[in-house]
């Protein structure tokens, strides 16, 4: 669990540093040791790596909607991603536990419910890699998808 904490901070840290716009756009990084090795400019990336971003998102809990730069999905789904990971291990361990006891009721309703869990944080994990694919596809359009709720002309609205 530490490992995927210390990933998530060091990913947060290259989209947010101020080496960030460096790195998307395919310069070389600043350094405070001295000027960069690299001085020659390089053509704007015009995306993002689909791949990359499905592979973060497998690997880091929100890593492939923080790769993308979709902040807010990614404050959504990386902690349902661990919450119902560490409910299903919970479960499990209550389970495995249960069945020591010997107490086979018990047993056979938290392996259901880990199951369960499981189900849940597979289709959680499974729409994160869609959406990080689809985000890192359309990365650099003219028109992002934005999220907005509050009054407008034609009334109240609420979009995506």
């Amino acid at each position: 669990m530490e490992g995927v904490r210390f990933a998530f901070l060091v990913m947060l840290a290259l989209a947010v540093g101020p080496w960030s716009k460096a790195l998307a756009l395919g310069e070389a990084v600043p350094s405070a040791l001295g000027p960069a090795v690299d001085s020659q400019p390089r053509a704007a990336v015009a995306g993002k790596s689909a791949g990359r971003a499905v592979l973060f998102s497998a690997l880091i809990p929100g890593g492939g909607q923080v790769y993308t730069g979709n902040w807010w999905k990614a404050c959504l789904l990386a902690p349902a991603e661990v919450t119902l990971g560490a409910l299903s291990v919970r479960d499990h361990m209550d389970a495995t536990e249960a069945l020591r006891a010997g107490n086979e009721d018990e047993y056979v309703r938290l392996r259901n419910r880990r199951n369960a869990f499981l189900w849940w944080t597979g289709a959680v994990l499974a729409f994160s890699m869609g959406d990080a694919y689809v985000s890192a596809q359309m990365y650099g359009f003219d028109r992002q998808m934005t999220f907005a709720l509050g009054p407008f002309r034609a009334g109240v609205a609420l979009g995506m």
